[in-house]
């Protein structure tokens, strides 16, 4: 497909509800052609949008699907990346970690592989288009910095990521970075891990959408971290750092039929 003066917008993980609250945002701007790359068919697709299908944790897969994204008559590019396994870790330790490295191999390739494996060709395509202006999105938590033991893989993995779009952003030209640190978000997924929870300071995803928008327009720095959270009377300075109140907190979360 050949677009003129176009802005693009590639969304990955996009049957989720994050990535496709974006697409239903940027599907409505003038001027944009918007992708999302999904794992599984999307039963309710966004108006607009063209999807490719691929499991981001194939590396060949995934770089024939972005190889099909022409970069013909584009202004620039926006990536945006809600994707990333979580696992709650009751006892502090991986539960799958063939690499002895302390993360789990599976929250790895879901947080780390599944970047590499959309950015990189990404990169190689933009090379040929005079290095296309690329704006790159993921997300992260805001208990990151706390290196929490219950989610360390979760963790590690996200802080990993952000050091190699700091990189990306500072050795490859005409590109920018954005690393939004969430607290609790609305989704399905998240709702269903967390049965018993109170979720009336959650964030929806359409909040995140809302509040990003703005930085992504101006973004004055190659690299930059946003922190995203509704403020809930429970929060204090010490919240992420009570590493046993917070274990036992999410084991009644995760339980059905104990919200209070």
């Amino acid at each position: 497909m050949v677009t003129n003066n176009k802005h693009l917008v590639i969304v990955s993980g996009s049957t989720g509800d994050l990535g496709r609250a974006y697409l239903e945002y940027y599907s409505k701007q003038s001027d944009t052609v918007c992708y999302g790359l999904t794992r599984r068919e999307e039963k309710h697709p966004v108006s607009g949008v063209t999807y490719l299908s691929s499991n981001l944790e194939d590396a060949v897969a995934t770089k024939e699907q972005i190889q099909k994204i022409s970069l013909d008559g584009t202004t620039d590019v926006l990536l945006i990346h809600p994707v990333g396994k979580f696992k709650f870790e009751a006892n502090g330790i991986p539960e799958i970690d063939k690499e002895q490295d302390g993360i789990d191999d599976e929250v790895y390739r879901s947080n780390v592989d599944t970047f590499h494996h959309v950015v990189r060709p990404l990169l190689e395509q933009r090379k040929k288009h005079n290095f296309i202006p690329l704006t790159l999105v993921a997300f992260g938590s805001l208990s990151d910095p706390y290196t929490v033991p219950w989610w360390g893989s979760y963790t590690r993995s996200k802080l990993i990521l952000r050091e190699e779009m700091r990189t990306i952003s500072r050795i490859e030209p005409r590109i920018k970075s954005l690393f939004v640190n969430l607290s609790s978000v609305k989704t399905k997924n998240e709702q269903k891990t967390r049965p018993s929870a109170d979720i009336r300071y959650w964030l929806s995803p359409e909040q995140i959408v809302t509040r990003t928008i703005p930085l992504l327009e101006t973004c004055p720095l190659p690299y930059q971290e946003a922190d995203l959270f509704n403020p809930f009377p429970d929060y204090h300075i010490s919240y992420y750092t009570e590493y046993d109140k917070l274990r036992e907190k999410w084991i009644r979360e995760m339980k059905r039929g104990t919200q209070k």
